[in-house]
């Protein structure tokens, strides 16, 4: 089954897989590399970000939303 590509913004594309999966790549680079996150990664990420795990790379202060 080929994937069906969608941009997602900030100059990415990505694709879901039928497993949950989910495939990730420069927009405007179809013969690019590829990167491929199983769904337990994808889940992980999600959580994570909820939880404010990421809020140090985007200069966020603790308890704050936005930087």
């Amino acid at each position: 089954m080929v994937p069906t590509w969608t941009p997602s913004g900030a100059g990415i594309e990505t694709a879901r897989l039928a497993d949950g999966g989910l495939l990730v790549r420069a927009a405007g680079d179809a013969e690019g590399p590829v990167l491929h996150y199983t769904r337990a990664e994808v889940d992980a990420f999600v959580r994570g970000a909820k939880d404010g795990e990421f809020d140090d790379l985007a200069g966020c202060d603790a308890g704050s939303a936005r930087p």
